[in-house]
């Protein structure tokens, strides 16, 4: 074995993490696993963002738990700038059905939106059923149980399904995974019946044939999926239209590094390439202000709490 020729490669990785001169280490936490949608994100807005920044980035997986665990890390981290959570809409749900030492809209302060996407309502394609509707309608006349595989317990599709059972009285029985792979992975090997993904994280699955989607929570059908119906055209209520991803700091942290984060995150969000590759995901980039991020999060956890009280959702 040729030392000479490894050493230098694993010297030239250790200078490559550590901060240069004059140069603050920051880190995105997510609570994705490595190589999942928010991952994919989070990794593009790091390499965009850090020469805008003048820091360092790195990428910090902290997945598990409904992704409460990175949440609860960056509360209680230093609000120095040093330290960003890169999330998705689940966030204001923390706590609803699960307890946690954090609170989701006060322990934080929004830097922006990444982007948005729609969901799609996938399948293993030897589920009896076209559709949605016909799927559970199917069910239904068998008098058989569905099985759901949901990303985490209190999570949005958790309570979105918990709302179509309520909807269609069937019988849904939740699976509860720490990731979306770990779904994505069991839906095409049959193991449950249906689940609930992001583009980014079913799309290609589905265009290979490996899955089938059953519907889609845009307001209108998408072009890469034409034959999917969107969801109210079935006739389902109550549907959120996209999820969304999103920056978040600590809550004491002061406003001109907010200030700060924003403005290079819309810049980054303005490059084309980048606009691209988060395309490539399945998502939207959307910049804005903190303020719409921080309204969105109240208004979000206001309205899963109504849907967990109305439909007396209880922890599984």
């Amino acid at each position: 074995m040729k030392w000479r020729h490894i050493i230098p490669a694993a010297l030239v990785s250790l200078l490559a993490a550590l901060p240069a001169s004059g140069q603050p280490l920051t880190r995105f936490v997510t609570g994705s696993s490595p190589g999942a949608g928010v991952d994919t994100l989070t990794r593009i807005l790091a390499e965009a963002m850090a020469p805008l920044l003048n820091r360092n980035i790195i990428v910090e997986n902290k997945p598990g738990a409904a992704y409460n665990i990175a949440a609860d890390h960056v509360a209680k981290s230093a609000a120095d700038g040093n330290t960003v959570l890169v999330t998705f809409n689940a966030h204001p749900l923390a706590g609803l059905l699960t307890p946690v030492s954090y609170d989701p809209v006060n322990d934080f302060r929004a830097i922006g939106f990444i982007g948005t996407t729609p969901y799609l309502i996938v399948a293993n394609p030897g589920l009896p059923g076209k559709d949605l509707k016909e799927v559970i309608a199917l069910a239904n006349d068998q008098k058989r149980a569905l099985n759901f595989g949901s990303i985490g317990n209190g999570t949005p599709q958790h309570l979105m399904l918990e709302r179509l059972k309520a909807q269609t009285a069937s019988d849904i029985l939740m699976v509860h995974y720490k990731s979306g792979s770990a779904v994505l992975t069991d839906t095409i090997a049959g193991h449950v019946d249906f689940s609930l993904l992001t583009i980014s994280t079913a799309g290609d699955q589905v265009k290979s044939g490996r899955l089938k989607a059953l519907a889609v929570t845009s307001a209108e059908r998408l072009p890469d999926f034409p034959d999917a119906p969107a969801i109210a055209e079935l006739g389902y209520e109550g549907f959120i239209t996209d999820g969304w991803y999103a920056m978040l700091l600590p809550a004491q942290t002061p406003d001109s590094v907010v200030k700060q984060y924003n403005e290079a995150l819309n810049k980054a969000l303005a490059q084309p390439d980048v606009q691209q590759r988060i395309a490539a995901v399945g998502a939207a980039a959307t910049p804005g202000t903190p303020g719409e991020v921080d309204q969105r999060i109240r208004d979000d956890a206001a309205m899963w709490r109504r849907v967990v009280e109305d439909n007396d959702i209880r922890p599984e």
